[in-house]
């Protein structure tokens, strides 16, 4: 994870903070036998920042900024998973889980 990130903050480095925008997308699909797959997405919007702050998360959370000005990895577990791109998309596929009985 140091070192994506210390690449990432490397070839971005000239790059203006206000240009640093960023998302983290998930993308996933059910798929039975028989039955049209399913699929779900998720996304969480921010920018990257060059400061690393927080202790909790993992890859870029340090570095991932939300518009409350906050990085992942200042987030609790909680709070993350109610946001995050994975829990965003794995909740909207849920049903279509739930329904194959």
């Amino acid at each position: 994870d140091e070192a994506n990130l210390e690449l990432l903050l490397a070839q971005t480095g000239d790059v203006p903070l206000e240009r640093l925008t960023a998302r983290f997308h998930c993308v996933v699909a059910l798929a039975v036998p028989g039955q049209a797959t399913q699929v779900a997405d998720g996304a969480v919007e921010g920018r990257l920042t060059r400061d690393r702050r927080g202790e909790g998360g993992f890859g870029y959370d340090p570095i991932f900024e939300l518009p409350s000005g906050r990085t992942m990895a200042e987030h609790s577990p909680e709070e993350k998973a109610a946001i995050s791109h994975r829990g965003v998309a794995f909740r909207s596929i849920l049903p279509a889980v739930a329904a194959l009985g």
